[in-house]
């Protein structure tokens, strides 16, 4: 094969692999919204009895690649406290995106939700310390039950 066969070759495969940049968006605002209803339909029951008010919010995000694009955030009200589920991007390294959780007011406290794919190639969402993203706990109803209890007493002692 001669150079020029092998530019060619290299050429036609980096266009075969180029990154579908709109797709990727559209898939993160996607993922973001599925996971912020079910965070909603997680604590309804609490929004229903007043325990929580909920406020949702669109909020603007500009990404290298991706551009300037929008996004909801969701606020959660109780007491004192504003339990933020802030959007903070699709293009994070050694995630498929990342969701800041935290007290308003306290950030530095705070925890991110990173989406990663897993060994069978699905998309799941993972809570862990800002601190420490290596260790990671599913996200699901309890884990985030227990880290919003764990706020508040922190919080009201």
């Amino acid at each position: 094969m001669s150079l020029k066969d092998k530019l060619q070759k290299l050429n036609e495969s980096k266009q075969s692999s180029a990154i579908d940049w709109e797709s990727r968006k559209t898939e993160w605002q996607k993922a973001v919204q599925t996971v912020l209803t079910e965070i909603k339909e997680w604590f309804k029951p609490y929004i229903e009895s007043g325990l929580f008010q909920i406020v949702e919010t669109e909020k603007s995000i500009t990404e290298e690649y991706l551009g300037t694009y929008n996004t909801n955030q969701l606020e959660f009200q109780f007491n004192s406290f504003r339990l933020v589920f802030e959007p903070m991007g699709r293009n994070i390294l050694g995630a498929m995106g990342r969701i800041d959780v935290y007290l308003r007011g306290r950030k530095t406290d705070k925890y991110v939700l990173i989406l990663l794919e897993t060994k069978d190639k699905e998309a799941n969402w993972f809570l862990s310390t800002f601190k420490d993203k290596s260790v990671r706990i599913e996200f699901n109803k309890a884990n985030t039950e227990k880290l919003i209890e764990d706020w508040i007493d922190e919080n009201t002692i």
